[in-house]
């Protein structure tokens, strides 16, 4: 179908006026462009209905389509999404918070920045994610990690119901008293069965009014040393405490570098205390500050946030995602020397191209039953992501690129000391087994959910789960 027939089909749909129709680079930029969906128009909705309306339409003419919230989705199935829809939702983009009741609503296109300071306003918290522009629903429906797990476990936690279409074109709600094996899968799950239009979250009062939030500049040669300190805090991490591991090579810093970001949720003094092995590797730089926790993404890094890295649109990103139950710090070690002489090797080539360890406690993660929700890994003890940059329009660098990647997660998995290969969702490449990414215990159970909310497979093109 051709794109003009596809506009003025959705034309004829009744939609209301405050909905647009129009080219793409109008609407939701993605994050990546590697093996991105490829659209023939954008539509950008006002209301429920003409959601339902668009998804009705575009399955009865098998025409494919994506909804996007924050566009940062970067499994390599999304570009199996050829000449299809952009079903763009940023009109969604209530946030309310409720302090009375403890609760949050928010809209499908609301990113983790639009509830930070309404919560803080409110003296309330949440495990949002450590990148401001990540959309909050969709890494919700992967499972949602970030600093404030080990308080508060993962999003999915703290999701008390979602508002959805199905590829039915129905609008249903989904919680624990209402479509209840639904909500399991969409915990976990939640690409495969429609489109959340509204979430509502449980939040809870501030841990503390203020935070600690620490970073570390240091030369490559402080990697190993990092890893073992690391090492000695794997079982036993505070709940208040988070480290995220940033590695990549800045031509502004004349090379390789390491920064760690570390945050705890309590006072300076108590905090300190953690950070005495760090701080003795002789950091070129670093920083203790008490902050607000509303401000924890904008002044980590040395004020810089990570989205130097993950926020920018439009440019390509192939992404490799790793998780470890244990520090194996030979692994680790091997990996970063490959890792630094690969990037130093080809500054300009894989400018941009950074590597993150996040080590978050799992106190809150493990406290909910593992068969509560479709996400199955809590006791991932550290997620690790490969972030690298370049145009991959070089067949040759991009061959080169995928080899390093799939050894140094085959490496990971080897020696992550988890029984089964384990890997958090989100984070996943999309060449994974889907018992990698939703273990064999749960497959049968969302297979049988698939068959039952989306038989056609209309929602088939992020981390799918085959029939």
């Amino acid at each position: 179908m051709a794109k003009g027939t596809i506009r003025l089909d959705l034309l004829d749909l009744d939609l209301s006026n405050g909905t647009q129709i129009g080219p793409t680079s109008d609407y939701v930029q993605r994050w990546s462009t590697y093996d991105a969906p490829t659209y023939v128009t954008a539509v950008k909705p006002s209301t429920d209905a003409d959601v339902a309306k668009i998804i009705t339409y575009a399955t009865n003419q098998s025409i494919p389509f994506l909804s996007t919230g924050g566009g940062h989705g970067f499994s390599i199935t999304l570009g199996r999404l050829s000449n299809g829809i952009e079903l763009d939702l940023s009109n969604f983009n209530s946030v309310s918070v409720d302090g009375k009741s403890n609760t949050l609503t928010i809209g499908g296109g609301v990113r983790f920045r639009d509830v930070i300071n309404p919560l803080g306003q409110a003296h309330k918290e949440i495990p949002i994610g450590s990148e401001s522009c990540v959309g909050m629903i969709g890494a919700t429906l992967g499972g949602g990690v970030g600093r404030y797990n080990g308080l508060h476990g993962l999003l999915i936690d703290s999701l008390s119901s979602v508002k959805l279409v199905t590829a039915a074109g129905n609008i249903i709600t989904a919680s624990v008293s209402e479509n209840s094996e639904l909500f399991w899968g969409i915990r976990g799950a939640g690409f495969n069965y429609g489109t959340v239009l509204e979430a509502t979250y449980n939040v809870y009062d501030e841990t503390a009014r203020s935070v600690l939030n620490a970073d570390f500049l240091f030369a490559p040669n402080a990697s190993q040393s990092i890893l073992e300190y690391f090492k000695t805090l794997e079982k036993g991490l505070p709940s208040k405490l988070s480290f995220i591991l940033l590695a990549g090579y800045s031509s502004k810093l004349a090379g390789s570098f390491i920064m760690v970001n570390a945050v705890y949720a309590g006072p300076h003094a108590e905090g300190e205390k953690y950070l005495h092995s760090l701080l003795n590797l002789s950091p070129i730089r670093h920083n203790l500050t008490m902050v607000p926790w509303s401000t924890i993404n904008a002044v980590s890094f040395f004020g810089s946030e990570p989205t130097n890295y993950t926020c920018p649109t439009n440019t390509p990103h192939n992404v490799y995602g790793g998780a470890v139950h244990q520090f194996d710090i030979n692994a680790f070690q091997t990996f970063y020397e490959g890792y630094e002489k690969l990037t130093s090797s080809m500054p300009v080539e894989l400018e941009g191209t950074v590597y993150f360890i996040e080590f978050f406690a799992k106190q809150g993660v493990e406290a909910v039953p593992r068969n509560t929700t479709a996400y199955p890994w809590r006791n991932i003890t550290a997620h690790l992501l490969f972030n690298f940059a370049y145009n991959s329009t070089n067949g040759a660098l991009d061959r080169r690129i995928n080899d390093f990647a799939k050894a140094a997660r085959k490496n990971f998995t080897a020696v992550s000391g988890f029984a089964q290969p384990e890997l958090y969702l989100s984070y996943g490449h999309g060449d994974e087994d889907l018992e990698m990414l939703y273990s064999a215990e749960n497959l049968p159970r969302l297979r049988s959910l698939k068959a039952k909310w989306d038989p056609n497979n209309v929602y088939r093109y992020n981390y799918p789960i085959v029939l």
